[in-house]
């Protein structure tokens, strides 16, 4: 089959066709019928003389060749994007997209704020889709397509992303105004007798844990977590309620203070720092709306 003869707007379909391995939410995807959708499946299926994508019991999935067709298929698409846009004038007021990001919650409440005053003013047609982090598809996520950035502490990031440190924080203790913790200076003893309120944000992550219960038990002690919760907010206001304490990452601690009577307090530990990165595929590295935002997000987290 000669290249004259191929309609190259089927790579952008075949994309989504994989990426989204259903047929419906890719035609709602490229804005298109799912008769066309259907219909252009039908001729990839022709041009690559594979199905592409079979039935399962979990629904269409993709065969190997598909797979192995996606990631060169993607290279390519990223190329020509890069090929089109590269020498352009890039003026942001003139962006009308949707960019995913994965953000857990302590990042959304530090940042996101700022960023959208700034998208707001210099971008009113970028919209944000904030997706809920998962650590263990990390990977396969940015690679597919799933999302575009993330804003994380994450020790130690895939290898097919790249990353740009954005700011360290640290773990401070958080109690309510008036609990025993601070009725006596504070000793390792003393910080592991209370009821610890652990947090964890996204399925299968443990590296806040990692940090603090990987200190306490270098020095030979052990906590009891009494509570374990997946997100920050509502934190201070069960703490500020009961005897639990619990460690935060110090910016979210901060502002938790002016919702709730609670104080902080330094934990007597020496903790390694959170890192927190900002993570892009190499698919969209050099797409300018993709660029200018990330510029955005490392300006307001300076």
């Amino acid at each position: 089959m000669r290249l004259r003869d191929v309609d190259l707007n089927l790579l952008i379909l075949f994309d989504a066709l994989i990426k989204e391995c259903h047929v419906t939410r890719a035609a709602q995807r490229m804005d298109i019928s799912q008769s066309s959708m259907s219909g252009a499946l039908a001729k990839l299926r022709t041009i690559f003389d594979d199905p592409l994508l079979v039935r399962s019991q979990k629904g269409l999935v993709a065969t190997p060749r598909a797979k192995e067709l996606a990631l060169r298929v993607e290279q390519l698409l990223g190329e020509i994007d890069s090929l089109i846009n590269e020498h352009r004038t890039f003026e942001p007021l003139g962006i009308n997209d949707t960019i995913s990001m994965i953000v857990i919650d302590y990042i959304d409440f530090v940042v996101i704020p700022n960023l959208i005053q700034v998208i707001e003013e210099r971008a009113p047609g970028l919209s944000l889709r904030v997706l809920n982090p998962n650590p263990r598809r990390l990977s396969e996520i940015m690679s597919t397509g799933e999302a575009d950035m993330a804003l994380t502490y994450f020790p130690a990031p895939p290898e097919n992303v790249r990353t740009r440190r954005l700011f360290n924080d640290r773990l401070v203790g958080m109690a309510r105004a008036d609990h025993p913790i601070f009725d006596q200076p504070l000793d390792l003893d003393r910080f592991c007798q209370f009821d610890h309120v652990a947090l964890e944000p996204g399925e299968g992550a443990t590296m806040y844990n990692e940090i603090i219960d990987g200190a306490i038990e270098r020095q030979g002690h052990q906590r009891r977590v009494a509570l374990s919760k997946p997100t920050f907010m509502g934190v201070p206001f069960l703490v500020s309620q009961t005897n639990l304490i619990a460690t935060l990452p110090e910016r979210i601690a901060e502002r938790f203070t002016d919702f709730a009577p609670i104080r902080l307090f330094e934990i007597p530990l020496e903790l390694e720092p959170i890192n927190v990165v900002l993570m892009w595929h190499d698919r969209t590295h050099t797409n300018p709306v993709h660029r200018w935002l990330r510029e955005q997000i490392i300006e307001v987290t300076k």
